[in-house]
Parts: structure tokens; C-alpha cells; sequence
């Protein structure tokens, strides 16, 4: 009897151990999420890195026909806790809204309008990566105007 409980014993360890080797070898790519992942429906996803990628950041536009509403990102903030505000580097468009996004809309530079979608256009993507035609407007977004009409 002994000896049958050993045997069960040494099988018992030696799954644990193969099974804990086999979460160590798992890659951390392995975990990461597909670009543009997560982002609800109804809703505008600001992304901290191009592609879709990185922490993002939920907004909620009104409902259709409600008109216009400007999002100052000074207070919206990233799942990983960082201000959105001028670090958006990419993003997807899930709403019905038409978005203007901005850079520096008090005034006190230079205002500028740095992108467009246009309404009901879901899945509509800005990307501004540091190789594309777009890389100037990386990190410039600083609010945002939704159009619901």
C-alpha cells in the first residue's frame, strides 16, 4: 500500500510541475490584446499607442439626435490611470456620431481641427503612427466634438 500511495505521491508532482513549466513558457504576446480590442458598441475608444494598441480610453457620446457635446480630455483618463490629454495616438469610432477631434481648443496657441469622422460610420479609425503620413497629430488630441444629430 505504500508503495501505491508513493507512486500517486511522485505522478501528483510531477503534473504540478509540468503544468506550472507550462505557464512559465507561455510568451507574453501570448496575453496581449488584437489592435482596436475591447472598444464597446456606441462608443469612441481613444488608444495610448498607434495601431489600436496600449491602454485605451472609453467615451460615451450622447444619444443620436441630442446634438453636439465637446469632451475636454484634460479629464479623461486611460485604463492605466495616464490623462488622455494630448496622448492619443490612435483611435476607433463605434458611435453614430460624427467626432472633431482638437488640438488646443481654448485658443491659447494655435486651435486646430486634427481630424474628422463623419456620422454612422462604425469602425471608422484614425491611427497616428510615427512612420505614417499622420505622425504629426501623434499626441496632439486634446478634446473632442461629438455631432449626434
Amino acid at each position: 500500500m505504500a508503495l501505491k500511495s508513493f507512486k500517486l505521491a511522485t505522478t501528483a508532482v510531477a503534473g504540478a510541475i509540468t503544468g506550472a513549466m507550462m505557464l512559465l513558457a507561455a510568451t507574453p504576446a501570448s496575453a496581449a490584446n488584437p489592435p482596436y480590442d475591447g472598444c464597446p458598441d456606441w462608443a469612441l475608444c481613444l488608444y495610448q499607442n498607434s495601431g489600436g494598441t496600449g491602454s485605451k480610453a472609453i467615451v460615451t457620446p450622447p444619444p443620436a439626435g441630442s446634438g453636439s457635446l465637446i469632451v475636454r480630455l484634460h479629464s479623461v483618463h486611460f485604463l492605466n490611470g495616464v490623462l488622455a490629454d494630448n496622448q492619443v495616438s490612435s483611435w476607433i469610432n463605434n458611435s453614430q456620431c460624427s467626432v472633431e477631434f482638437w488640438d488646443d481648443p481654448y485658443g491659447e496657441l494655435h486651435p486646430s481641427q486634427v481630424d474628422y469622422t463623419a456620422a454612422w460610420s462604425w469602425g471608422a479609425k484614425g491611427d497616428y503612427d510615427a512612420g505614417g503620413s499622420n505622425y504629426y497629430k501623434n499626441d496632439r488630441i486634446s478634446s473632442l466634438r461629438f455631432g449626434c444629430f
